[in-house]
């Protein structure tokens, strides 16, 4: 094979490496950097790197995510402890990545990338249920793949601050999919089912962030359904949204458990100082302090550990010391001030606020931020690997040649070998019915 023709066909093979980094999603974040690093080796080999870079800086999401990760490194200026600093960093690796993904993404390949995804999350669940079976019901069976970092935690590979929030974007394509793209009854079947072991695989995880965005986008599917019936979509949100939490509660005694122990330490935080909401409640208070001290520049993405840690000695000393505080908002806002709170403003919002063409996934433009707005209010998600990866690869994704003309036409470019056969066929059909037209004994 020569050179030139391995160079045709990289742009292929990156769009299914790309397909298998989708997948990982759910399961471990490693394989992503090793099958990222290749696409990376083939994006170069396939040369063409001045258009490419044209195209990349013609696109402002990779200046706003490049930009929120500049404005976290430049406070690294102001921090006094950069060895810490560098390790939050390297958590926003994924941010670095984005513009790869960008590039490498196909229009016509979404679908792909969606199927490798809900493949993934389809494969977890199966695991996740064999866990749920083996712990209540059948302790005799072989012990399954299961993260072991709580007894109850039935996710194979990830805990449930990484699962949740995956089954929550995966619950809502499946969902957005019956609705809008199934056509025939056993799509709608199998699209239906999947909605519907990923609404129990929420309420057995116990992950309440992942299920408070689950519902939210429960919510946004009911009024993009009914988008010209506000009364119909908002009585359709407020059932569903009903449904799960009676049913979850009534069905699943993990989920009452964990429901009720929410409410119970919301109304109690003092008395309860160990539990994971009232920890929350407390970072969120010690973190406002901090920023209210250091509100233009924050105090550098390094210093936010011994920083909490003298707020909290002062404020709340019976509460442990956090190194973050589970709320991405205020973990920029102290760590970079204001700018940070701009930028993070930027990559959350613009997706959700920018004019998307009607093409059948403006829809899914929009629940993808609104997912991570929402989960984000509950823990530092965007510096979570698996949950990072997961939003810069769909933003990439759904957002890559949004305009409609393919990435190669919008370039100037020829398109490629296989759409010139294509357009070459189509050619000599029209050449050939103008030729036997001409041959036709006139009528007149």
């Amino acid at each position: 094979m020569s050179l030139a023709q391995l160079r045709e066909r990289i742009p292929l093979v990156n769009s299914w490496l790309l397909a298998a980094v989708f997948f990982c999603i759910p399961v471990q974040v490693a394989p992503a950097y090793l099958l990222s690093a290749a696409m990376l080796l083939l994006w170069l080999i396939e040369g063409d790197l001045r258009r490419k870079l044209r195209e990349l800086a013609g696109e402002p999401l990779v200046w706003i995510v490049l930009g929120c990760y500049g404005v976290l490194l430049l406070s690294l200026l102001w921090s006094d402890d950069r060895g810490w600093g560098w390790q939050i960093m390297q958590r926003h690796r994924f941010f670095l990545l984005f513009p790869l993904y960008y590039s490498v993404a196909r229009r016509e390949h979404f679908g792909r990338y969606v199927g490798a995804f809900l493949a993934s999350i389809a494969l977890c669940e199966a695991l996740a249920f064999y866990n749920w079976a083996r712990l209540h019901y059948w302790p005799g069976l072989p012990e399954g793949i299961r993260v072991e970092k709580s007894p109850d935690d039935t996710a194979p590979f990830v805990d449930r601050i990484f699962y949740t929030p995956a089954l929550a974007l995966a619950g809502y394509l499946a969902g957005h999919r019956l609705l809008f793209d199934a056509r025939t009854p056993g799509r709608r079947l199998v699209y239906g089912g999947l909605l519907a072991t990923t609404t129990l695989n929420l309420l057995i995880a116990g992950g309440r962030a992942g299920m408070v965005g689950f519902l939210v986008l429960l919510a946004l599917l009911a009024f993009q359904r009914f988008a010209r019936r506000p009364v119909v979509a908002g009585s359709a949100a407020a059932a569903l949204v009903a449904v799960v939490l009676v049913g979850g509660y009534h069905g699943s005694s993990y989920f009452r458990s964990r429901v009720d122990d929410a409410v119970d330490t919301y109304v109690h935080y003092r008395e309860r100082p160990d539990s994971s909401v009232s920890l929350r409640l407390v970072y969120a208070m010690n973190a406002l302090r901090v920023y209210a001290a250091h509100p233009l520049l924050g105090v550098g993405v390094g210093d936010y550990p011994k920083e909490y840690e003298r707020v909290n000695a002062t404020h709340t000393p019976q509460w442990t010391p956090a190194w973050n505080p589970h709320n991405h908002y205020l973990l920029v806002l102290t760590a970079a001030g204001l700018p940070g709170g701009i930028a993070l403003a930027l990559v959350l919002g613009y997706p959700l606020r920018r004019r998307a063409p009607a093409d059948g996934r403006e829809r899914i433009r929009r629940a993808v931020p609104v997912l991570m707005i929402t989960i984000c209010l509950f823990e530092s998600y965007l510096l979570r690997s698996n949950v990072s990866m997961m939003y810069m690869l769909f933003t990439a994704a759904l957002w890559r040649d949004a305009s409609g003309a393919g990435p190669a036409q919008a370039a100037g470019r020829p398109p490629p070998a296989a759409d010139r056969v294509t357009q070459g066929g189509a050619r000599e059909s029209r050449r050939r019915g103008l030729a036997t037209r001409a041959a036709m004994p006139s009528s007149r």
